[in-house]
Formats: structure tokens, C-alpha cells, sequence
């Protein structure tokens, strides 16, 4: 395996750092927290005009045929700049579900999502807040015209601004028996509530009453939805870790900043040890989850067994990254936590990405169920 990140990857970074600064600074961040929309739609068009919406997808359906490797490079950058963006949603979770569907049935819908112009979220987590194929218990009642479906679903990012959601729904038992359906966000019945969090991430509720959805939206197969969806979520798990680690490399540099310009008993505090070594314990735990977030991406690209790779990276991330917040505000004291400061910003959204796409100790029973098989 060769983790070494290339020219190419390096200008990509640049590419992708210079933009997120100047499009979307911390103060711009802020801003978005206490918006409606809750992103930028002018960054997101500059995203698709680079290609960025469709970067992994075949050629053949208008994308770029990149790597995952690629993708990661930007979202280490997404996560240095706290960038809000609908990308790991749309252009990754749902987006790559709908690229591996066979029958083509909606290419049409992938297309309109390349140029900008779509939106499909997934709606995948319930009131158990369980993540995995046996957490998916949304009924479906087979009707005339097609399917039912009553419930909610919890945790739904960008809700508010999708042209449709990417329903996962329970159609049979056994180890898949999941269907996945889109459904209009404005149809009769559907109610998108916002649920206010820590990281102040747009996620909503959506409860569906009695929507009907016609056979046309059925996505892949009815009762094999995880074939198509599990491995979209690989991926984004991937993409998640990048992100986590673009926000470690920052927290390392703001305690670096920080550690040689505060003064105390005459002198910076970055000449103590005890601080050199939170420092330290940063640079460390974000060199390792970057490591094994490559190592996840290079197994995906390459066509190999990634699934314990992934649950190794996640579970190594998740915990990481609280470990990164903590270190840092240790270096900052007490003022890391006024929201004046750009510390906090990395704290309220680490604790989102620590359970999104399933906590540590979900992955630990991955890693450990491959040991036992």
C-alpha cells in the first residue's frame, strides 16, 4: 500500500484549500449556523463547475472517473475549514448508491445532480438511532399503484433544501431486506422538522403519513437496498475520517499559534513541556487516523476487502478526535470555550462527527465480528 499523496494531489489540496478560505471563512462558518440554508449554494456551484459534485463517478455518467483517494484530499480541506456543504449527502451517499444501480432507471437524476441543480439526501437513521441493515425499520405496505410508507426518520442532513430523499425502508426480513426509495421532500404527507444539535449541523426529522411512492422510485431492487447502500457509506465513512483529520491539522496549528504567543511566568507556554507534549499527543493522533484513513481509501480504489479497513479508520477517528478537542483546549485554557473563539467551532462539530456514520463502538463490532469469521 502507498499512502504517498502525489503532485497532483498536492495542487488538488491548494486548489481546494485556496477556495474554502476565500468562499467560506470562519466568519462565514458562523454566519451559516444561524442561517436557513444553512451552506453556501454559490460555493456549491463552484463545486460542480469543478467537477467536485461528481468526482468518483464514471465518465460515462458525466464524472470524472477520480479516486476516493482524490476526494479525500478535499475533504481534508471541507474539514480544516469547517465547510457546511450538503457534498457528503448528496454527491457521496446518495449520489454513489444511484451511480451503482444497474438498470440506469435514474441517470437521468444523476445527471441533474453533477450540474448542481439536485439535491438527494439520505433518510436512513431512526428513533433507535442505530446505525447499520438491521437498524432500518420503516415499514412499506405494498398498495396498487406501488408502496406506503409510514414513519420517521431522524437525523436527515439538508432536508430543508432536498429535491429528494433517498428513503431506506424495510420491505423484507433477513440480513438486507432493505428498499430504498426516493421520495419528494414537498409530497402529501411528509413533514421535515429541524433538530437542533451541539454542532449546529443542519439535520431534521422527516416523518412520512401514509406517502405513497411509485414502483419508477424504487432504487436497485426491493429487498437489496444495502448492496447499493453500503458501500456509498463506506465511503462516505472514509470522507468523514478526512475530515476529521483536516480539523485535527488545524487544531494542531491554532495550539501551536496559541502556545507561542501566550505568556506566562515570562515566557511562551509552548517552552513547557507539559504543553509540547498536548501538542505532541495532537500531531500523533491525527497522523494516525490519517494513515489509516488512506489506507481505507487506497483498499476502496483498488477494488480490495476494505470493510475492516474502514471500521478500523472510523473507530480510530471517532475517538481521536475527541482526544484532538480536549488536548487543544488544554493548550488554550479556559478561553477555548468562549464562542468567540475558532476552537469551539471544532469542538461542537467534532462530537457530531464522532457518531455520524456509526459511533467507535459500532466499528469495534465490525472489526471484531471479521476476527471471529
Amino acid at each position: 500500500m502507498d499512502t504517498t499523496l502525489d503532485d497532483g494531489h498536492e495542487e488538488l489540496g491548494r486548489i481546494a484549500r485556496q477556495l474554502f478560505e476565500a468562499r467560506c471563512p470562519l466568519t462565514t462558518v458562523r454566519q451559516l449556523e444561524q442561517d436557513d440554508v444553512g451552506y453556501l449554494p454559490s460555493l456549491w456551484d463552484e463545486m460542480a463547475g469543478l467537477d467536485w459534485l461528481s468526482l468518483t463517478y464514471p465518465e460515462a455518467l458525466g464524472g470524472s472517473g477520480g479516486t476516493l483517494v482524490d476526494l479525500t484530499v478535499i475533504y481534508q480541506e471541507l474539514g480544516r475549514a469547517l465547510v457546511p456543504s450538503p457534498h457528503l449527502a448528496s454527491a457521496v451517499i446518495a449520489g454513489e448508491a444511484l451511480v451503482g444501480e444497474d438498470s440506469g432507471r435514474h441517470h437521468d437524476l444523476v445527471a441533474s445532480m453533477v450540474a448542481g441543480r439536485t439535491i438527494v439526501v439520505p433518510a436512513l437513521m431512526e428513533a433507535g438511532a442505530d446505525f447499520g441493515p438491521d437498524a432500518v425499520t420503516l415499514p412499506v405496505r405494498d398498495m396498487p399503484a406501488g408502496y406506503e410508507i409510514d414513519g420517521t426518520k431522524i437525523l436527515v442532513p439538508y432536508a430543508h433544501v432536498a429535491t429528494r430523499l433517498l428513503v431506506a425502508a424495510r420491505t423484507q426480513a433477513g440480513p438486507d431486506g432493505t428498499t430504498l426509495l426516493l421520495v419528494d421532500p414537498a409530497a402529501d404527507g411528509v413533514a421535515v422538522t429541524p433538530m437542533p444539535n451541539i454542532g449546529d449541523v443542519p439535520l431534521f426529522a422527516v416523518t412520512f403519513d401514509r406517502v405513497q411512492v411509485s414502483p419508477e422510485d424504487v432504487v436497485g431492487e426491493v429487498g437489496q437496498g444495502w448492496s447499493l447502500l453500503g458501500p456509498a457509506l463506506d465511503r462516505a465513512t472514509v470522507l468523514r475520517c478526512a475530515e476529521m483529520v483536516g480539523a485535527g491539522k488545524r487544531l494542531l496549528e491554532l495550539s501551536v499559534e496559541y502556545a507561542l504567543q501566550r505568556k506566562q511566568f515570562g515566557q511562551p507556554i509552548g517552552q513547557f513541556q507539559a504543553v509540547q507534549f498536548l501538542c505532541t499527543d495532537i500531531a500523533i493522533d491525527t497522523h494516525l487516523s490519517e494513515l489509516l484513513c488512506h489506507q481505507a481509501a487506497w483498499r476502496l480504489d483498488n477494488g480490495l476487502p476494505a470493510r475492516r479497513q474502514v471500521s478500523l479508520a472510523k473507530a480510530q477517528a471517532s475517538r481521536a478526535i475527541q482526544r484532538i478537542v480536549h488536548r487543544a483546549h488544554e493548550v488554550h485554557a479556559g478561553v477555548a470555550f468562549m464562542v468567540e473563539t475558532d476552537v469551539q467551532l471544532y469542538t461542537r462539530r467534532a462530537k457530531h462527527w464522532e457518531f455520524d456514520l456509526g459511533d467507535a463502538r459500532y466499528h469495534d463490532d465490525v472489526i471484531a465480528a471479521g476476527l471471529e469469521a
